[in-house]
């Protein structure tokens, strides 16, 4: 074999194809070539910027698709995937912009790979609705920046959440009768399977996917007996050590919870540079229904019904009443910590360490936003 044979390998084959015409396809040992020859192909009408960001779309969701599950995989750098191009503050928008269009929906995923469902500027783009974003996105030609009712956190599940972004009127003036049915596959096919939405619908004008709901339900799983936890569950229930399981008392538990019933302020069970950032007023909520409900030998769910939440709100209020079932923490102590000034609030939060750890995100799962609207 030649020396020129050697450094270029080159195969050539002939194919028919539609119309009598023939495909001449080679490899070369040079990508740079092959490059070229693929740019060359390209219609010069998919060489625009939006082609190439859609792409750039369709590139993502791909390779989202790839990675291994459950067992969480090596983050993605952003020099592969690129940063989320957000736009501050659009996400929030209350009011519908002239000649757009309202939409809501559902969505539940599986939170183990993500970081959390808001998009953040120049950040990952490997979030919740980073990802449902670019989906949608493909399907409409038209950059889609959903808002969710609940900023849940890395880690965190959800199988109600609800988002509304905006559209314009030329693209909802074009929809067929079933658009609704025909968005979801052509969405669901273009998602990861750990991510699925349904319930599109058209909303009123001052819907807000955050600020319309009259409510949410948390739930927690827990695993807290000695005997062996169900290995299925491990992703999606949290199993509290082995030497806490050993104290751990039930009624303490329904003792604990009751406590946190009723219009509390939070500040001790949340960090406050986060509110700040997230431009969340208050710490003011109220807990309408705090319930411990069995879920056979040694497991149980804690069900938070609530009016809203803030950052870690409910993974906190779980750490302290399993510390105080485990008789780490004495149960009166919980009134005073709903009860602790400011400054106290504000010193202990950024502390090392609490009088109660804010448990694993993987055991929490947002069940349900609920809205005064029967039929959403």
């Amino acid at each position: 074999m030649s020396s020129l044979t050697s450094s270029v390998q080159m195969r050539a084959r002939r194919q028919r194809c539609g119309r009598g015409r023939v495909v001449v396809a080679a490899t070369l040992g040079s990508m740079p070539f092959l490059a070229c020859l693929a740019f060359a192909k390209t219609l010069p009408a998919e060489r625009s910027r939006e082609a190439a960001q859609r792409k750039q779309y369709g590139d993502l969701l791909r390779l989202v698709k790839t990675r291994g599950w459950p067992q969480k995989s090596p983050e993605l750098s952003t020099d592969l995937i690129g940063v989320d191009e957000a736009l501050e503050g659009a996400e929030r928008r209350s009011l519908v912009s002239p000649g757009f269009r309202r939409l809501r929906f559902r969505a539940s995923y599986d939170g183990s790979q993500y970081n959390g469902w808001a998009r953040v500027k120049n950040a990952s783009p490997l979030t919740v609705a980073g990802i449902l974003d670019r989906a949608m996105s493909l399907l409409l030609r038209q950059k889609i920046f959903s808002c969710g009712a609940s900023r849940t956190d890395a880690g965190v599940h959800a199988r109600g959440q609800a988002a509304h972004f905006d559209v314009p009127d030329a693209i909802v003036a074009e929809r067929p009768s079933n658009w609704q049915e025909l968005w979801e596959k052509r969405v669901n096919e273009q998602l990861p399977s750990d991510i699925r939405i349904w319930s599109f619908q058209d909303a009123p004008p001052d819907f807000h996917a955050t600020f319309s709901a009259s409510g949410k339900t948390y739930v927690y799983r827990l695993h807290y007996g000695t005997n062996a936890a169900d290995p299925l569950q491990r992703f999606y229930r949290y199993q509290i050590p082995a030497g806490w399981a050993r104290t751990f008392d039930g009624d303490l538990l329904r003792a604990a919870a009751s406590k946190f019933i009723g219009e509390k302020d939070f500040r001790y069970f949340t960090q406050t540079s986060k509110l700040d950032r997230y431009r969340i007023a208050g710490t003011v909520r109220t807990i309408r229904s705090l319930n411990v409900v069995e879920e056979g030998p040694g497991a149980c769910r804690i069900e938070v019904n609530l009016d809203g939440a803030i950052f870690r709100m409910v993974r906190n209020i779980v750490g302290c009443i399993v510390m105080a079932a485990c008789g780490r923490l004495a149960v009166d102590r919980i009134d005073e910590l709903l009860q602790a000034s400011p400054d106290k609030a504000k010193q202990d939060t950024m502390a090392p360490a609490l009088a109660f750890p804010c448990l694993p995100p993987h055991g929490l799962c947002l069940e349900k936003v609920h809205y005064d609207s029967q039929d959403f």
